[in-house]
């Protein structure tokens, strides 16, 4: 068991909730059957996609092209049926959501390495960022992506001099550091909701890319941090979505027909809060499952292994809709 000056708030928090939850039910009989599953498969951690992100030897630039990626990692779906979905054509192939924005951007810093870096940034204009992004469809929240890597660029060049390296190193190679500095201290990172009096920590974007720069370093270097232990899942609307396919969420009937009728649930809403903090409660308990069977699962690890799964099923609900930039 962590020590409490090392436990992560988003863990601590969402029990809380988890614990009094009306809106959404965790089936354990449900995690076991999937660990189960998983065992007889075989499942491991997923590798790193080096060939859909932006590889270098720069370890510069390379942390630079992370914070840039998770600083605009939210919301993929379009603001209405009648629009297409945002996307990207790479090597004559249309990827949307998180690959796009990762292709675009490894796009950007390898054909445009002067404008690559925090300095450039801090004052690009919301034209040459549309530009920057390109592809085509309906992307939501653009004007405020666009405020927002102005805000981190700022940031990273006022605090840390523009190096992404200073910002990575100054938490000492722990993700207990790392990660509340990032939702700390780099504008829009600092997921937190409230339930009643409260403060709920859900943190997905900062968790993420704090496991980002651990995955794309495979953990060595400036991807070496002594506490993987400390994420939990991150919280977003493509794992509530399989873990419900897969019946380990039990939906309310108003929350299950919001839902499905796909009306828009007001970030910070009980019922947001409560998706959110079971998505992180599923996983640390299908973790616990699977200790029961050797396999030591951190929760990242399961939350990467249920996300990739999201993308190759075909799955029959929608997913929850909330416009937020958090996730």
């Amino acid at each position: 068991m962590k020590s409490k000056n090392n436990e992560n708030p988003v863990r601590t928090t969402t029990l809380e909730v988890v614990s009094r939850a009306k809106d959404v039910v965790i089936n354990k009989e449900k995690i076991k059957e999937v660990a189960e599953t998983w065992i007889k498969e075989g499942v491991s951690s997923p590798c790193w996609l080096y060939d859909m992100h932006y590889v270098s030897k720069d370890e510069e630039t390379m942390l630079t092209y992370y914070i840039l990626l998770d600083s605009l990692n939210f919301c993929f779906w379009p603001s209405s049926h009648k629009k297409k979905k945002w996307y990207i054509v790479h090597e004559r192939k249309q990827y949307n959501g998180y690959f796009g924005l990762s292709l675009t951007l490894r796009k950007f810093f390898e054909t445009q390495k002067e404008k690559a870096n925090f300095e450039y940034l801090k004052s690009i204009s919301y034209k040459e960022f549309v530009s920057l992004l390109g592809g085509k469809g309906d992307l939501q929240l653009t004007r405020e992506r666009s405020a927002i890597v102005r805000g981190v660029s700022e940031v990273i060049c006022k605090k840390y001099k523009g190096s992404a390296i200073r910002f990575v190193e100054s938490s000492n190679r722990k993700l207990s550091v790392l990660i509340p500095k990032i939702a700390q201290e780099l504008p829009s990172f600092n997921d937190v909701a409230y339930a009643g009096s409260k403060k709920i920590y859900l943190w997905k974007r900062a968790q993420i890319l704090g496991l980002d720069i651990y995955g794309a370093f495979e953990g060595k270097g400036k991807g070496y941090f002594e506490d993987p232990e400390y994420a939990t899942a991150f919280p977003d609307y493509k794992l509530p979505q399989i873990l419900r396919f897969w019946g380990i969420f039990e939906y309310s009937k108003s929350l299950a027909k919001r839902v499905d009728e796909e009306k828009l649930i007001k970030p910070g809403s009980r019922e947001e809060i409560g998706i959110r903090s079971a998505t992180v409660w599923a996983v640390e308990y299908l973790c616990d499952e699977l200790k029961k069977y050797g396999r030591n699962f951190h929760a990242y690890e399961v939350d990467w292994i249920l996300w990739n799964k999201s993308q190759e099923i075909k799955l029959d609900k929608p997913y929850h809709h909330t416009k937020t930039v958090f996730y």
